[in-house]
């Protein structure tokens, strides 16, 4: 039986994530998942690969409000909904943001050592998952592509074999970790269900540098684990680790609930 061991949101892009036992969903994924990023004074994302201390930047969701940390220093991050409005780019694409306040803008830049602002995302946008991957009308928050990522404990066992060095699963950023299964069984799957909610597997999940960042420390101190996958998980000239997951019809998502020990149904693997 194939069940969720492992549930986590990551708040602000890039920033370090929450390990949850459960977590509503809402039609962008888990709720509050990457709806919040920090870009640059030109409205580009900043991420780990070029900033990995952005990894030891803490986040909580305290009633239902943000919360950043770093070390004994902590800032609530106040409500948006009626703040201005900027133009955000995350990849290949542009949106519409909410620019949160000031002056979390100078703690984080303070923190980060750069010049940044932290914006946010209303229920409202519509950021267009990949059409070769979705229908129209899907949509997704400031993730890198898709709204969910499964990996499964036995592909992280997997790459440990391999390893001189233990690492842990929080380096590939997922949002399930699932057991129950053989190494790399996730990048076979098609369709699937968690308490009657159905899900597809639209595309194994391409890895940069990140992997390689501590997220404990922000220090990229396991190089060697990438060359180490570059041997086996490389395929079209990409390294590929987890699987991205879309909702079947994101217009049923209001609101229901995934948690740790719910069993995952594969159907047309």
């Amino acid at each position: 039986m194939i069940k969720i061991t492992e549930l986590y949101i990551y708040p602000v892009k890039s920033l370090a994530g929450i390990q949850l036992n459960s977590s509503n969903l809402s039609p962008f994924g888990l709720n509050y998942d990457r709806r919040w990023m920090i870009v640059d004074d030109k409205g580009l994302f900043v991420s780990q690969r070029e900033h990995s201390k952005m990894a030891t930047i803490k986040t909580a969701i305290i009633d239902g409000q943000l919360m950043l940390s770093n070390n004994q220093d902590q800032i609530a991050v106040p409500n948006s909904d009626k703040n201005d409005q900027i133009t955000v780019t995350v990849w290949k694409d542009t949106v519409m943001a909410s620019h949160v306040c000031e002056k979390v803008d100078k703690w984080l830049s303070d923190k980060l050592n750069i010049s940044c602002r932290l914006v946010y995302m209303h229920n409202q946008v519509q950021r267009q998952i990949d059409e070769d991957f979705a229908a129209p009308n899907q949509y997704v928050s400031f993730a890198d592509g898709f709204p969910l990522l499964v990996i499964s404990q036995a592909s992280i066992d997997d790459l440990n074999s391999r390893l001189d060095t233990f690492v842990s699963v929080d380096r590939f950023r997922p949002n399930m970790v699932v057991s129950g299964t053989t190494a790399f069984a996730e990048d076979h799957w098609q369709d699937l269900s968690i308490n009657n909610i159905d899900f597809k597997a639209v595309k194994p999940c391409s890895r940069c540098i990140m992997p390689s960042i501590n997220q404990q420390t922000g220090v990229q101190d396991q190089v060697k684990m990438l060359s180490t996958l570059n041997k086996y998980r490389k395929f079209d000239k990409k390294i590929k680790f987890g699987q991205n997951l879309i909702f079947k019809d994101a217009n049923l998502i209001d609101k229901q609930t995934i948690a740790c020990g719910d069993e995952i149904k594969l159907e047309n693997t």
